[in-house]
């Protein structure tokens, strides 16, 4: 059989996986967005059946024997090198997906599955009735079963960063506590500046905001930014997220909150940036694994860029406040869109993570860092949860939750066993300044662009230099391929301190 041959058979192998992928996805998509409680047990088993399918198909013998046919090993991961280029890329993608899946057992894999539908149910509950002794029992089992999967992996010292490494490749605790330490450090001090600052008017906010027309606003908010209803769609779940149901079946959810109408303005350009990204893959690599970000820290560099630095920005409310006071003359008919940017920068430490100002944000990641590591490692028991997760905060951010529901409760990620995923979001924002920095350099016109309400120039930026690669290309590998530097949080740290000044009155 010619390598041709051999290649269109892993293709087919790789395909079929994705397709299991994308069915458990629906599934998951139907469980946050609209399945009755009672439902819950019988789709936990119906995701644990297709997700060990979906293992078996990456880990049968016939995807090893090629893999090793087509002469890509653990030590070789790209293969033949008579390959094309495109291909050998798409051999070390498959290669690492393999050598991970191989290690873990298939009745693991559908039993995880299973515990994760059953957790994230009884999340929702817990959250609902404020009620963590609730959740405690799945929560156990997921840093039970996340311990397991990173000692099948091999990571029996330091199984932290065996599960960091899915979400970041080639990141560890050791290299992300490099970055978030000296980050930490300046932005409690800016953090600390900005308080002893007047804050802007923003009490125009603190208004019953009609939740349909808040709906109606975001639906108009992603035409504007060019998200496209023939591919995706927007609903509401109780935690906003993004998922892909097709190459061209990208779903994305949002909350609206009647006295917190920036809750939901904001997770929607936050999910439409996680969309653009899947929507945005070439051609050549749908329908494959190479359709994917680089990390979830790429990823989050999407989101972020979107929802923060183009959607605070004040060239951003230029275009689109006279289409937000349409919707709601009676509560913004006298305000303008410089009073809207100055009070959607409002820098306050808060309780909830996703409703953070971009100063204090990423010691909300930090803060979830420093706890997640605890927990696998088993430093800190699952009981002493909502102690520390207070402790922490009053440390990191000086504010203290009352309830759980406002504290350990309020993320979905710990319910999905997705422990070493909260360290993308701050490295989204590193990474995302970065990008946006380069950006800016080649299109130097990007405010009054953004004030014109057109973002076709940003989105192609974007998909020509970063979305083009796919994971064809590791995150520390993408971003000096496209910015020329290494990761660095310096370019996030000018840009805050840059933006504020002019917000705090020279901080």
């Amino acid at each position: 059989m010619v390598l041709s041959e051999k290649l269109e058979k892993l293709h087919r192998l790789d395909r079929e996986r994705l397709y299991l992928q994308r069915a458990v996805a629906v599934l998951q998509w139907d469980q946050e967005t609209g399945l009755p409680e009672k439902g819950v047990e019988e789709r936990s088993e119906q995701l644990a059946l297709l997700e060990g399918i979906a293992h078996e198909r990456l880990t049968s013998p016939e995807a090893g024997s090629l893999l090793l046919e087509l002469g890509s090993t653990p030590d070789n991961v790209r293969g033949d090198e008579k390959l094309p280029f495109l291909e050998r890329d798409f051999l070390k993608v498959f290669r690492r997906s393999y050598d991970r899946a191989v290690k873990l057992p298939s009745d693991f894999v559908s039993e995880f599955a299973r515990a994760i539908g059953l957790s994230q149910a009884a999340w929702v509950r817990a959250r609902q009735n404020n009620d963590f002794p609730a959740f405690l029992p799945h929560l156990e089992k997921m840093i039970d079963f996340s311990r397991k999967k990173a000692n099948f992996w091999g990571y029996t010292d330091k199984p932290y960063d065996g599960l960091l490494d899915v979400y970041e490749c080639g990141m560890c605790a050791e290299d992300i506590s490099a970055v978030f330490t000296p980050l930490s450090e300046k932005l409690n001090r800016l953090l600390k500046n900005i308080a002893s600052c007047p804050r802007p008017l923003d009490s125009f906010l603190d208004k019953d905001f009609n939740i349909e027309n808040q709906a109606c606003f975001s639906r108009d908010l992603l035409k504007l930014l060019g998200f496209d209803n023939a591919r995706g769609r927007l609903d509401t779940s109780a935690h906003p997220f993004t998922t892909t149901l097709g190459s061209n079946d990208i779903r994305i959810t949002t909350r609206y909150l009647p006295r917190q109408v920036l809750s939901g303005i904001f997770s929607t350009i936050h999910e439409a940036g996680h969309a653009f990204y899947e929507l945005d893959f070439p051609e050549e690599i749908r329908d494959s694994c190479l359709a994917d970000g680089a990390s979830m820290g790429i990823h989050e560099s999407q989101s972020r860029l979107w929802e923060n630095v183009i959607g605070r920005s004040r060239s951003f409310w230029q275009a689109v406040f006279p289409a937000l006071r349409s919707y709601f003359p009676g509560i913004l008919s006298q305000f303008t869109a410089e009073d809207f940017y100055r009070a959607v920068n409002l820098v306050e430490p808060s309780l909830i993570r996703i409703e953070a100002d971009e100063v204090s944000y990423s010691l909300h990641i930090v803060l979830r860092f420093d706890l997640e590591k605890k927990l696998i490692s088993g430093s800190l028991d699952p009981t002493e949860l909502p102690a520390a997760w207070r402790e922490k905060m009053k440390e990191f951010l000086g504010v203290e939750p009352e309830t759980d529901a406002q504290g350990v409760l309020q993320d979905v990620h710990w319910s999905m066993g997705a422990f070493g995923y909260f360290p993308s979001y701050a490295l989204g924002n590193l990474y995302g300044l970065q990008f946006w920095e380069k950006l800016s350099s080649e299109i130097p016109s990007l405010e009054e662009i953004i004030a014109a309400g057109d973002f076709a120039p940003i989105r192609a930026w974007l998909r020509d230099t970063v979305y083009v690669c796919g994971c064809r290309q590791e995150p520390q590998e993408l971003i000096r391929t496209v910015t020329g530097k290494s990761l660095s949080a310096e370019p996030f740290l000018a840009y805050i301190e840059s933006k504020y000044k002019t917000i705090y009155d020279n901080i």
